[in-house]
């Protein structure tokens, strides 16, 4: 990543799921850019001790925070910190998730549940836990980490694909309800990066129900396998990209923001975005809230400015 002049008078972030991948790329990104940098992670005195490490050894401006998105106290001791030690916080980066890999009628309803839980509610949580902050500051920014799993449906990504959609949906109405108060909430779409998920995600827990695919059960598998080959020690596919895209977002105005950003390649999620964003901007002005989007606020004003158009 290209180094930039340091920001001595950076934003105060949160960064959920900092442990690897994506969270650890721009927890160092953004540290090297000036922010004060909180890298949240589970378990960071076990398993995740040497990522933490790492963290400590930036310097002044990183702190390591334990913060299990699944536990709404976790959260809400972890925000609390925050307000004590900052003052402040600026900018929370929603990236922590789990990605299910397999077919999805072998998971049982307890592996949905927690996948909707880490990735949805999770981010649910945050946001519930920082707004007062943020109202009170009057400004503020929210960055989702979604994939383009929210935007187009992937094989033996059946339960993974669901929590994103959602979450997508969530952003997307906060960033409207939010605009009143001045803060800003955007949605960061990565394609396939080198993050461990794959590896680490769970798998089907019912084996008698994926005895009934015979050889196609082991599909899955070999899907992944290619997505990693694909993957492997390609500058394209590493999490930094999209950790510099993230840098990008909060340094731009509030007010600036695209809703989605597509990092990476996006097999044609950009095109999807686009159409999207026509439907929606015509919905929102057709039921007369096209105030509450950011992107349409000026020429919501001019409409109000030059009063309703007279028939012919």
């Amino acid at each position: 990543m290209e180094e930039r002049p340091v920001n001595r008078t950076g934003k105060v972030v949160l960064v959920t799921g900092s442990s690897r991948g994506i969270g650890f790329a721009t927890s160092e990104a953004l540290h090297r850019r000036g922010h004060t940098v909180y890298a949240t992670m589970r378990d960071p005195e076990g398993r995740n001790a040497p990522a933490a490490r790492a963290v400590e050894g930036w310097g002044g401006g990183a702190h390591v925070l334990e913060l299990d998105v699944s536990s709404g106290s976790s959260v809400s001791e972890a925000v609390e910190r925050i307000a004590v030690e900052q003052g402040r916080l600026d900018v929370v980066v929603n990236n922590a998730g789990i990605m299910n890999v397999g077919l999805v009628e072998a998971f049982t309803p307890e592996q949905l549940h927690e996948q909707m839980d880490v990735n949805y509610l999770g981010p649910a949580r945050l946001f519930r836990a920082a707004l007062p902050m943020m109202r009170r500051q009057g400004s503020g920014l929210f960055i989702t980490v979604s994939s383009l799993a929210g935007r187009l449906v992937f094989p033996f990504l059946g339960t993974y694909n669901p929590s994103k959609f959602a979450v997508e949906a969530l952003a997307e109405v906060y960033r409207y309800e939010l605009s009143v108060f001045g803060i800003d909430s955007v949605i960061v779409e990565p394609g396939p990066f080198e993050t461990g998920l794959i590896g680490a995600g769970p798998r089907p827990a019912d084996g008698s129900r994926l005895e009934a695919y015979g050889d196609f059960a082991h599909a899955p598998e070999a899907a992944m396998a290619g997505f990693r080959e694909m993957m492997a020690g390609k500058a394209a596919h590493d999490p930094s990209v999209v950790a510099r895209d993230i840098v990008e977002l909060i340094d731009m105005p509030a007010g600036d923001r695209p809703l989605r950003t597509v990092s990476g390649q996006d097999y044609g999620a950009g095109r999807i975005n686009e159409v999207v964003r026509e439907v929606q901007r015509a919905f929102m002005a057709g039921m007369g809230l096209a105030h509450l989007d950011p992107a349409c606020r000026p020429v919501a004003d001019t409409l109000e400015d030059e009063g309703p158009a007279s028939g012919a």
